[in-house]
Order: C-alpha cells, then structure tokens, then sequence
C-alpha cells in the first residue's frame, strides 16, 4: 500500500512541477523575450497568443489530470485526512478550475477579441474587452503559479500519509 501511495504523490507532483514549472518559464522567460525581440508589437502578440492557447488549451489538461488523479490516489488510503488534506486539496481545486476557465472560456474569447482588434483597431469595446480580459488572464495565472507553489511546498515537509510500517 505504501509504494501504491508513493507513486500517487509522485504523480500528483510530477503535474504540478511540470504546470508551475511551465508557468515560470511562459511568464518570466518566454514573453519578455518575445516581446522585447519581436517586432512589431502585433506579431509578437500573435506569436504569444499561439503558445498560451496551446499550454492552456492542451497542456494544462493534461497536468490537471495528473495532479487529480495523484491526489486522488494519496487521499482514498489514507485512514485521517486532517487540514492538510483539505487544505491541499482546495487549493488545488481552484488551480484545476482556474486553469480550465483560462483554458475552456477566457482563452478562446481572448482570441476572438485578438482578431476583432486587429481587424478594426478602432473598436474601442472590442479593445477595452480585450484588455479586461488579459488583465484577468494574468490574474488567474498569477493566482494558480503561487498556489501551485504552495502545494509543492506543503508535500516538501511531512509524509502525505502517516508511517504505519506496513511492510513494502
């Protein structure tokens, strides 16, 4: 049963390092290079819109499932499931429904709004929606980086579930 838990636990933290992990990359390497480089400033929104609308739209569901199912997998055998759990396992929740919301609803706007700008740049409700949007994008994504920190940093310190020696 103990190996059985360990691999949920790694499970659940190969998703999240690779999601956190990936949103550190995205936010703190790739868009200030793309933008400092690539001239114009619309190609350069267009190239970034592209690689987020894959991470979110693809990448991210399949952390999503990796880190559900790890979690899942620690938590059924488990014998107490004290705040810890039901701490991790909120914060987690609202990684997953924020990550799907950027993914399934806010991405696929952002889009549509991208191209209504770039068709008619005089369209101040499409831009204004436009900016609104980003700006709310960013948010969640800042939100879920620093949650999905604090979940790795809560699996650092002691055992997901407690020592009964069973034997391996």
């Amino acid at each position: 049963m103990k190996r059985f838990v360990i691999f949920f636990v790694w499970l659940e933290l190969a998703g999240l390092g690779v999601w956190v992990g990936g949103m550190l990359t995205l936010g703190a390497l790739v868009a200030p290079t793309v933008f400092n480089t690539v001239k114009p400033v619309e190609m350069a929104g267009a190239a970034m819109s592209l690689v987020f609308r894959r991470f979110n739209g693809g990448f991210v569901y399949a952390c999503i499932i990796l880190v559900v199912l790890g979690f899942l997998g620690k938590w059924f055998p488990a014998k107490q499931r004290g705040k810890r759990f039901w701490i991790e396992g909120g914060l987690l929740a609202v990684m997953v429904l924020s990550g799907l919301y950027i993914g399934v609803v806010l991405g696929p706007r952002m889009q549509e709004l991208r191209q209504i700008r770039l068709a008619d740049p005089s369209n101040g409700m499409a831009v204004a929606e436009f900016d609104r949007g980003h700006r709310t994008s960013e948010t969640l994504f800042s939100v879920n980086l620093l949650l999905g920190l604090a979940v790795l940093w809560m699996n650092t310190g002691a055992p997901a579930v407690p020592d009964r020696r069973e034997p391996s």
